[in-house]
């Protein structure tokens, strides 16, 4: 989370030039996506869509799955149980960090000596 990080025009300079990490926006397309995703929960009935959260909370785990698979992301890597259930319901595969790989200079080794 960049909320986290200790200079903020440093690492979103840093994001900007990675080709790893694209900063999508928030643009029409995707506020007419959300718009169809939450006629349908409303129309079933749950507007939550079943996650216990404040509505601020589910509008912006939303968001942040559809920004995603607007832009044609296939994966989101989360750690956020809401973020994660809105992104399944997109159709979009959830990994966590602890489903990623430690690399080998950051695992134990020889522990059991």
């Amino acid at each position: 989370m960049l909320c986290a990080v200790p200079d903020l025009q440093r690492a979103t300079a840093t994001l900007n030039q990675s080709t790893a990490f694209d900063l999508a926006p928030f643009d029409e397309r995707c506020a007419v996506d959300l718009a169809e995703v939450v006629r349908t929960a409303i129309a079933s009935g749950d507007k939550r869509s079943g996650i216990k959260a404040p509505w601020n909370e589910v509008k912006f785990d939303r968001q942040i799955a559809v920004i995603a698979k607007v832009n044609g992301a296939e994966i989101l890597y989360t750690d956020d149980e809401h973020q994660a259930a809105f992104a399944k319901k997109l159709g979009l595969k959830v990994i966590h960090t602890w489903d990623l790989d430690l690399p080998p200079e950051y695992a134990q080794t020889g522990f059991y000596v």
